[in-house]
């Protein structure tokens, strides 16, 4: 899960966080996100190609090819230790920003942009399997020179700032109050341009999660939830839900994907 914590400087080094929530759970704020450990994330859930991932990466591929983007300002939502979506969007760039807020994720985001590790050759496999994705004959060396790592929160990116993007598992992840959920799916959207194609993943349900010996936050969402948070700021939207078999780890219920466009506010 990518991770894109409130306090924090923005793409011109200003904060913007959001009005303080009282809410007896854990808020954004509160948690210590530098302590997130990307090694121990990615072996635990990417060092393995899961079905349930296929499929996701296999319907964000098909879906980016569709879109016609071309030469495209892109960026990517929290990417913490999470590469694919990424992937799906790189043979329609001119740049990608990988905004990402922990300290320790962004480490490794830079080392990954330089060279990514060979644990995401499956994920580039399932790309090339789409024509688009098979012309581009090195993404290894195509996202060194458009990749841009970004020490950003969420709740600080510009507005209607980029062409196309992905925010995965962030918005359910980064707090367990839903009042911030919701404020980061707005920031998102509003990031885009009007009209720009995104792809959106979500777990439901979920009760926490557990990276290395750290313990952190989410937010237990329905499938209606997450679709009137989207349907605010989005049209075209299409929802796909995913029930992992077996589960990647215990506490959720199923993961969902949302592909959609940015509405004009």
């Amino acid at each position: 899960m990518a991770l894109t914590p409130a306090a924090g400087s923005g793409c011109n080094a200003s904060s913007t966080p959001p009005p303080r929530i009282h809410s007896p759970k854990p808020v954004n704020s509160e948690v210590e996100w530098d302590s997130f450990d990307p090694l121990a994330y990615v072996r635990h859930n990417y060092s393995v190609l899961r079905p349930d991932d296929h499929e996701i990466l296999c319907r964000i591929r098909d879906f980016f090819a569709g879109a016609k983007l071309s030469d495209a300002r892109c960026v990517d939502v929290g990417s913490g230790a999470n590469l694919y979506p990424v992937l799906s969007l790189l043979p329609f760039v001119r740049t990608v920003d990988l905004c990402e807020w922990s300290a320790s994720n962004v480490s490794w985001l830079r080392t990954q942009i330089d060279s990514y590790d060979e644990v995401w050759d499956p994920y580039w496999q399932v790309c090339v399997e789409h024509p688009a994705y098979a012309t581009l004959a090195d993404p290894r060396r195509h996202l060194a020179q458009v990749g841009r790592v970004r020490r950003v929160s969420v709740f600080d990116l510009p507005r209607h700032a980029w062409d196309a993007g992905t925010m995965f598992f962030v918005a359910c992840s980064i707090s367990a109050d839903r009042a911030e959920c919701e404020h980061a799916i707005g920031r998102f959207l509003g990031a885009l341009r009007p009209g720009s194609p995104f792809a959106a993943a979500f777990m439901l349900g979920s009760h926490g999660y557990s990276v290395g010996q750290r313990r952190f936050p989410a937010v237990r969402l329905q499938r209606a939830e997450v679709a009137a948070s989207l349907a605010a700021g989005a049209y075209d939207l299409d929802l796909h839900e995913v029930w992992p078999r077996p589960p990647l780890r215990d506490g959720y219920l199923s993961m969902l994907l949302a592909t959609g466009r940015a509405r004009d506010d």
